[in-house]
């Protein structure tokens, strides 16, 4: 048995930042006299403590008040495009967004920020009845134009809508509706990632039970079991193809994360149960879910499918780099990659890494939640998360919080791993990007600790944070 042990050697690159927690709209001396209910982190080891402030940028708090974490992605000129679902009213800086009290169903806001973290604007969507509404990916391409993908409660705002439903929208710089695309059908619909492509159209990924027409008729999976699907458009929402991976028997899959690569290839990974053919052999699992991951090529002809053999887990992100693919996801029990078995403590995170035409290369897991994974243009990977604390990664006895790490592509080595604490919170990493510069973007949720000092609300909010490489 083997067990990534890279955490061990970063000792040396650790960084525990003090200046990130339940305070993302004010500074560190300003969160020392702020109200007695928001957490203040204590340092946890000096200069060390003090290198990891150095690597803060920004970081903004979104006090949604909705129990999913917001998506957000940088930009080439590096701002930063947010989207996020608001349960209660909210002023990120330029005034209250828009708030309809009778409504029972979630809001919806986009917002971009300067490099720096100065608001440019904020626009918030109203929902017209009480449907089920959440953001399901962003993604924005090389002219600027945002990619918003997701389920509407029939939004609307300035006479634009989201129809209910299903649905990725193409935005421009300044947040106007350039076009939208609905998923008619009955039954059941996830829409869970969208990447950009290099012909300025998008891929969408998701799963779905009943009936769905993904722009090339009616597709139905069988019985009351879950499918999963790849939809292609071009730069207008035209359709290029989609493709629907029915289980077999009781099985189900969903497809829950999506890269296109330089080439136009989609990679796309997520989890089955079952079998499942992607195009070529059938896959066949008795775990509860098992990872997967399937490349396409850019006119969505199957080029190679792995499953991740014998391991119960799911891979929930997936990055692309010079002759790489890289996949996140969670599992526990074992995980078999290169004749080497990594033995999960409970519940762990890992990070495959396979060449160009699907051979694997290395793998690492971590005492951690399911990574989500990016990479930079020098081919480096990013990897962020989050952990209950004690020897997460490596770093000796840590606090409770969200972590980020650069590995090297070629072996996995570790080359800094930084951990930003949130006491007396739950911290979730939802998205990671990376700028041309190396510096990193993180967003996620934060649990909104009780007021009274009893057991913690459901409620949710949301953080924004900017780091230097």
């Amino acid at each position: 048995m083997a067990r990534d042990r890279d955490g061990v050697a970063a000792v040396a690159w650790f960084r525990m930042a003090v200046c990130v927690g339940w305070f993302f709209l004010v500074g560190c001396e300003e969160a020392r006299t702020a109200s007695p209910r928001i957490p203040v982190l204590g340092e946890v080891g000096g200069q060390v403590a003090r290198e990891g402030v150095e690597a803060h940028v920004w970081s903004r708090t979104l006090r949604v008040g909705d129990p999913q974490a917001p998506h957000a992605v940088m930009t080439s000129n590096g701002d930063v495009l947010v989207a996020a679902t608001y349960q209660e009213p909210i002023d990120l800086g330029a005034g209250p967004l828009p708030f309809d009290r009778g409504v029972a169903a979630p809001h919806l806001l986009v917002a971009r920020y300067s490099p720096h973290g100065a608001l440019k604007w904020a626009q918030g969507w109203t929902p017209r009845g009480p449907a089920r509404a959440r953001v399901g990916g962003v993604a924005v391409d090389a002219t600027d134009h945002l990619f918003l993908s997701g389920l509407s409660a029939g939004f609307t705002r300035g006479g634009a809508t989201l129809p209910a439903g299903p649905f990725l929208a193409r935005l421009d710089g300044a947040g106007a509706l350039d076009w939208v695309r609905s998923l008619p059908g009955e039954g059941p619909v996830a829409v869970n990632a969208v990447a950009a492509a290099p012909d300025g159209g998008a891929v969408l990924v998701g799963d779905f039970s009943g009936t769905r027409d993904f722009g090339e008729g009616l597709k139905t999976a069988p019985g009351a079991r879950h499918a999963g699907f790849a939809l292609r458009v071009g730069p207008q929402g035209e359709q290029r193809w989609s493709r629907v991976w029915l289980p077999v028997g009781e099985g189900e899959v969903s497809a829950r994360a999506v890269a296109v690569d330089v080439f136009g290839d989609v990679q796309v990974v997520g989890g089955y149960a079952g079998a499942v053919s992607f195009g070529d052999a059938t896959f066949l699992t008795v775990r509860q879910h098992t990872p997967f991951v399937v490349k396409l090529d850019r006119d969505g002809d199957h080029l190679w499918s792995h499953d991740v053999r014998g391991t119960d887990g799911t891979a929930v992100s997936v990055a692309v780099g010079p002759d790489r693919v890289f996949v996140g996801g969670g599992f526990s029990g074992r995980l078999y990659f290169q004749d080497t078995f990594h033995q999960a403590d409970s519940r762990d995170g890992f990070l495959l890494a396979y060449d160009a035409h699907g051979a694997q290369r290395w793998a690492r897991t971590f005492p951690t939640s399911a990574p989500m994974v990016a990479t930079d243009e020098a081919g480096q990977v990013t990897v962020a998360g989050a952990h209950d604390g004690g020897h997460a990664l490596g770093g000796g006895d840590l606090p409770p919080g969200l972590y980020v790490a650069k590995l090297l592509p070629d072996e996995g080595t570790s080359l800094w791993v930084r951990g930003f604490a949130s006491p007396g919170t739950q911290a979730n990493a939802r998205t990671v990007s990376v700028d041309s510069s190396g510096g990193v973007l993180l967003a996620g949720g934060l649990d909104r600790p009780a007021s009274d000092g009893g057991p913690a609300p459901r409620l949710q909010d949301g953080f924004v944070l900017r780091l230097n490489p």
